[in-house]
């Protein structure tokens, strides 16, 4: 088999492509990429495909190699297309990051926050690092997206969140992670339901029982809201067997739990008021509930100066958090 001889570009050629290229191009290339093809993309962005199409082409004959195949099932990178990608997503982050720069160089932040984060988060931390990002920028608008963790940090990912507040439990080496606090939950009842009355005697000592005891009860589970750590614990001790109801929020689970359909976990900051006013009572011990940290996160390379840097910096000071870099 011949191996391919590789041609560095000369200064000739590299001059020609800088006068040619334009951001444009890296920009839907960019696109056709994260959206899984030309047809996806150009739904995605409102364009038309040939444009698309026509302009990927241009794109590869300004670099001089085939960035990606096509097919029916989408387009695949080729390695310099892989190569290529990467440097755009890196421009990305810098064009984006030119207006703040510039409002910055004047003594003036402005623009659009875009904020990825869990449901019903009880972190006092959060709350204080918004107040304090607004006093200190108020320039600088908030757009909140509520959604599952793990579609948190996809968004975060992919460049349509600045900034994701979630728990994860494979950290990656591409994004940044800053300690926010911690979470815990605890699995709750209604204090009128049967289940209660059932476990009065057993409830006024929890130390001397299992969670396994509650195995046998209808049991409400919150989606794709549910942390790994719950998850696991779940089912380590046997809880959820019965499916009493599924809800995809954290409202609608208390909801169901309150109603009597089953037994289910709540973070404790969350469900505090109903546990004041009776109507939640706590099944499990408190040293044996599961935990999980909850992290500001955005991607490594951020720039600084970025809206996006401006929040992790204020966090830092705000809560003398801890940042993780970590491989999965």
């Amino acid at each position: 088999m011949k191996t391919q001889k590789v041609v560095s570009p000369t200064e000739q050629t590299l001059k020609a492509f800088i006068r040619k290229v334009d951001w444009n191009l890296c920009r839907d290339f960019l696109a056709i990429v994260e959206y899984g093809g030309i047809g996806s993309a150009a739904r995605a962005t409102g364009r038309q495909q040939p444009s698309l199409s026509s302009s990927l082409k241009r794109f590869e004959n300004h670099i001089g190699f085939t960035l990606c195949t096509r097919s029916s099932r989408g387009i695949e990178l080729t390695p310099s297309g892989k190569a290529v990608f990467e440097l755009c997503r890196e421009m990305a982050g810098c064009v984006m990051a030119i207006p703040q720069h510039a409002a910055a160089a004047a003594g003036c932040i402005e623009g659009t926050l875009r904020l990825s984060m869990l449901a019903d988060l009880g972190i006092r931390a959060v709350d204080d690092t918004i107040i304090m990002f607004h006093e200190i920028y108020p320039s600088v608008s908030l757009h909140i997206d509520v959604a599952p963790w793990r579609d948190t940090i996809e968004a975060v990912v992919r460049g349509d969140a600045d900034i994701g507040i979630s728990c994860d439990n494979a950290p990656r080496d591409t994004l940044r992670y800053v300690l926010m606090g911690c979470e815990k939950q605890q699995l709750y009842c209604h204090a009128s339901s049967s289940i209660f009355q059932e476990l009065q005697s057993l409830l006024s000592d929890p130390g001397q029982y299992k969670p396994q005891v509650f195995s046998k009860y209808n049991f409400i589970l919150t989606g794709n809201d549910e942390p790994q750590e719950l998850f696991s614990f779940r089912k380590r001790h046997g809880l959820g067997r019965h499916i009493g109801g599924q809800a995809d929020t954290l409202s609608e689970a208390r909801r169901l739990i309150r109603l009597g359909v089953g037994i289910g976990f709540l973070p404790t900051d969350f469900a505090a008021g109903d546990v004041q006013t009776g109507q939640l009572v706590p099944l499990l011990p408190e040293e044996i509930l599961p935990r999980y940290p909850i992290y500001m996160i955005t991607r490594a390379e951020t720039p600084d100066g970025t809206a996006a840097s401006l929040i992790v910096n204020v966090i830092i000071s705000r809560t003398a958090g801890k940042e993780m870099q970590q491989s999965p």
